[in-house]
């Protein structure tokens, strides 16, 4: 099934599908799907459930092998690349509650992988929790904290380490009203307005922010 969709030339190309088969062994989810983002767009994902964008997302973060067609990145030289640094923020509800790890060392395994130093690394983490406003829940279990403050603790680990591509999966789903607001506050303030942006949502994007111009990828009948 064919997918039209709008593509945008603000920058260089970051990523780019090209008539992919993207799913699960003979279990394709989307099929012939050709998709381009330039660097510095921001983009929500709608459609219904099952439509494929977890599936989308999941090819994207290199946790599902794309099965045809091509799926290409490239750096800043306009080049093929390596995929770039991603940040993702996945599903609140998916995330185990019970599992014995502080806000702080959430935000801390966003820095896995990066050069630098320790006390870098300190700082760095401090500078999100004082954004965020969560100083003084650093050494709380994640399992107390509140919805909303757990959100803004996976936004700052999402974007501890600056990535190229940031990802947000329905990033509004079980937060209230206030919460929602405060979240695309925060997304304004700690994420750069040239940041490359994917986000799954049921909402309208300018409901979440209109800090950004927000393109839509729609997948699937409504």
């Amino acid at each position: 099934m064919n997918r039209e969709v709008l593509q945008g030339a603000k920058g260089g190309l970051l990523f780019s599908f090209d008539r992919a088969s993207i799913g699960y062994p003979e279990t394709p989810v989307l099929d012939a799907f050709s998709w381009q983002v330039a660097r510095g767009e921001h983009w929500a994902i709608v459609g219904p459930n099952g439509a494929g964008k977890t599936t989308l997302v999941k090819t994207l973060l290199g946790l599902l092998p794309i099965r045809g067609g091509q799926l290409s990145y490239y750096g800043s030289d306009g080049r093929p690349a390596a995929r770039p640094s991603i940040g993702y923020l996945p599903q609140i509800n998916r995330i185990d509650r019970a599992f014995p790890i502080d806000a702080y060392e959430v935000v801390a395994s966003g820095l896995q992988g990066t050069t630098l130093g320790q006390s870098e690394r300190n700082d760095r983490i401090s500078e999100l929790l004082e954004a965020i406003d969560l100083v003084e829940y650093a050494r709380e279990p994640i399992g107390r904290l509140s919805g909303g403050q757990l959100q803004r603790i996976l936004l700052a680990r999402a974007l501890a380490a600056r990535p190229e591509l940031l990802v947000l999966d329905e990033p509004m789903s079980f937060l209230d009203r206030s919460y929602k607001e405060l979240f695309g506050g925060l997304l304004s303030e700690l994420a750069p307005k040239d940041s490359t942006i994917l986000m799954v949502t049921h909402d309208l994007p300018n409901t979440i922010t209109d800090e950004y111009h927000w393109q839509t990828l729609a997948i699937g009948r409504w």
